[in-house]
């Protein structure tokens, strides 16, 4: 595969490589601690290297992780309350990080600021974000109670399940799985279980995690020194990870 390059900062992103065969709304859910908010935000940078231009929303109202800074849910509740909210106006609101071609939408700064938001003001944001956005990349709470995590799953075109290499994890993970199947209609083929080596070692080999889960496993994501400290204020580094990123989430890879 052709090593993907970031567009010089600054700069605007170049139009998306052609043949890419990548999904437009892209969902991060998991049941555990597994990465899920690192993976989130490498991916968006990985996409935006593509020349995408990619919306990345912190839709995780208990603890948001991503950076903070610019337009978030706390002005998207004013709007509510004011309103004054239209979901395609917020789209266009979004602010631009670096990379070039990532527009954030930051979670709220206290999950009480969220409660004038309900699950038709979730999904009209996605289906903006869709529509305005090359790709669009969800992080999620754990939640399944929280209407925002619900919309996300409901939107996504790929949720993916991050889960580390041990045995509580993947056993709570399993628990997961009919229920999302069965109770939120979350098909095998919607779902890509991905294996983040958050302390890089490595405890269940991939085969005893597919045994387990009775899914295949999309990919691994190596330890990253450098995200073991990544508090979200700026985007995580994702050099020399960008194809492997992209993998996980093409919809010709392994995992369909």
């Amino acid at each position: 595969m052709k090593k993907l390059r970031f567009p010089g900062r600054g700069k605007e992103p170049q139009p998306p490589q052609d043949g890419a065969n990548l999904p437009r709304v892209i969902t991060f859910w998991s049941p555990k601690a597994a990465g899920k908010t690192v993976l989130a935000a490498a991916l968006t940078v990985a996409l935006a290297g593509t020349g995408r231009r990619v919306a990345c929303a912190d839709l995780d109202l208990l603890t948001p992780d991503l950076p903070s800074g610019g337009y978030g849910l706390d002005q998207v509740s004013e709007d509510v309350l004011r309103g004054d909210f239209h979901a395609a106006k917020t789209a266009l609101a979004l602010p631009r990080l670096k990379p070039a071609g990532v527009y954030l939408l930051a979670g709220p700064s206290h999950p009480l600021r969220a409660e004038t938001l309900g699950r038709t003001e979730f999904v009209s944001l996605v289906t903006a974000f869709a529509e305005a956005y090359d790709a669009v990349v969800l992080d999620t709470s754990r939640f399944l109670s929280l209407e925002a995590t619900l919309a996300a799953l409901d939107a996504a075109d790929l949720v993916v399940m991050p889960v580390a290499a041990v045995e509580n994890q993947v056993r709570h993970l399993g628990r997961y799985l009919p229920i999302l199947e069965r109770d939120l209609g979350l098909g095998r083929d919607k779902v890509r279980l991905v294996i983040n080596h958050l302390t890089g070692r490595q405890v269940l080999p991939p085969t005893a995690i597919e045994q387990a889960l009775g899914r295949p496993v999309a990919g691994e994501v190596p330890h990253r020194r450098e995200w073991a400290g990544w508090g979200g204020e700026e985007l995580p580094p994702v050099s020399g990870l960008e194809n492997a990123l992209l993998g996980l989430v093409s919809l010709t890879g392994k995992g369909e």
